[in-house]
């Protein structure tokens, strides 16, 4: 009887500092980009994600699972919806209505209440997808977790046809940023 409760201890306490379920809370991301007219960006104004990750009491320390899903008619333009009918043009949103990240592998290095996140996964964009490597701040507060960076790409590696506009006078550049900040709550 001891041997069951001291195992079912050891067990409650891994589940506590052990792996936990995380899903969206909030998300700030932007895409910008350029023409040979003026520079352009987007908001995107939906963000699905959700991941196991483990922490203990020194904080983050590794992610085992992301899936992030972006709507693609979740991206609004300031310019309004020629833009965005632009957009949705040009990622095929009718055949492929969502942006799709799945984690395949991350490093974390805590600094002190700051974590470095080096990850790498698959990224499908309008049908294609790409293995990416990217860098990330990621902190802790209040149980919630919260991962900031940016990544540049180019729509031609997705196979997207940079759009024109004008009768193809004014033309947008290949290369894409994109800005966020994701905050993520247990679930």
């Amino acid at each position: 009887m001891k041997v069951k409760l001291v195992l079912l201890f050891v067990l409650s306490a891994f589940f506590a500092f052990g792996q936990s379920s995380f899903r969206t809370a909030s998300v700030k991301m932007t895409i910008k980009g350029s023409s040979n007219l003026h520079d352009w960006e987007s908001d995107v104004t939906e963000v699905r994600a959700s991941g196991t990750f483990v922490l203990n009491d020194a904080g983050l320390q590794s992610i085992d699972a992301l899936d992030v899903t972006i709507p693609v008619k979740s991206i609004k333009s300031s310019k309004g919806s020629i833009m965005d009918g632009k957009t949705y043009k040009a990622l095929n949103a009718d055949k492929y209505p969502n942006i799709t990240f799945k984690l395949s592998k991350a490093t974390v290095t805590n600094k002190g209440d700051k974590n470095d996140v080096n990850a790498s996964g698959s990224l499908s964009i309008a049908g294609k997808s790409r293995t990416i490597s990217l860098y990330v701040r990621g902190s802790e507060s209040n149980g919630r977790l919260t991962f900031s960076g940016s990544e540049k790409l180019k729509m031609t590696d997705y196979g997207i046809e940079p759009p024109t506009a004008l009768l193809g006078t004014m033309t947008v550049g290949d290369e894409v940023e994109i800005v966020f900040t994701l905050t993520l709550k247990p679930s």
